[in-house]
């Protein structure tokens, strides 16, 4: 895993656990005064609510049968979950905000001259832009003759869709080839788009899925989808997927959400 994906990822805890911290906050405000005890007695537990004070102690007996006792009941064992969750929460807060101050991601792409440095000065599994780009493309053979369609970058693609997102790609100036060779677990692929993030200098990849409503389609897409899996390569996080009916057809406006979706521009 890139340091890029655990900063991501810590960054999406942090921000839950802030917003489960201040739950709990409130329930604890909702909370009846003192803790809970339970007693163990020959015919049955016996339920005390104890309350302390400067004053006095308080030692309230409550009836489980009673409903305003049985509700008393289950929100001082609510409580007891709330304290003990509190100060857990406080300090992953803290250690993940230390955490996010003081950490920065490696990558040469992001030095001066960087991007010209070859793979000794990566980390492993992490993109070479230099060995990248200079990568020969060694798309799908598969008919060929079915890219009949010109996009803006020069590419022939074989579909008007792809030329939407090819085109997409061009104008927000960001790195991609189309139909590039991935082998996973022996499998040869061929995603429609392989895409170099500009910032992070990761790749993504791009599958537009353009007859969803046709069921074996769908089926042959479905055992592409499970190689992705294996190559540790998801929908959501590096991949990026656009669907088409021919009802619902794939639009300029869908192509630029999923591209802020994954960060591509804000």
């Amino acid at each position: 895993m890139s340091m890029t994906k655990i900063i991501e990822d810590i960054e999406k805890e942090l921000k839950r656990e802030k917003k489960l911290e201040r739950f709990l906050k409130q329930r604890k405000k909702m909370m009846p005064d003192g803790s809970l005890s339970i007693q163990d007695r020959k015919r049955g537990n016996s339920f005390f609510q104890k309350k302390y004070s400067k004053e006095r102690n308080e030692s309230i007996l409550l009836d489980p049968g009673n409903d305003k006792d049985l509700r008393t009941i289950k929100l001082l064992m609510e409580k007891r979950t709330v304290l003990h969750g509190l100060p857990v929460l406080r300090g992953n807060i803290g250690a993940m905000e230390k955490f996010l101050a003081g950490v920065r991601v490696y990558n040469p792409c992001n030095f001066k001259f960087g991007e010209m440095l070859s793979s000794e000065y990566y980390l492993d599994d992490d993109v070479c832009l230099k060995e990248w780009l200079a990568k020969e493309d060694c798309q799908n053979p598969w008919h060929q003759e079915n890219r009949k369609h010109e996009t803006k970058s020069g590419k022939m693609v074989r579909s008007k869709s792809e030329v939407f997102i090819a085109d997409s790609l061009f104008d927000n100036e960001l790195m991609f080839k189309y139909e590039p060779k991935i082998v996973i677990c022996g499998k040869i692929l061929y995603p429609d788009f392989e895409i170099m993030h500009p910032v992070f200098k990761t790749l993504f990849w791009w599958e537009h899925l353009g007859m969803v409503d046709d069921p074996e389609y769908v089926i042959r897409n479905m055992e592409k989808f499970e190689y992705y899996r294996r190559a540790g390569i998801y929908p959501g996080v590096n991949l990026i997927v656009t669907y088409e009916t021919a009802d619902r057809p794939l639009t300029h406006g869908m192509i630029d959400d999923r591209l802020m979706e994954f960060g591509f521009f804000c």
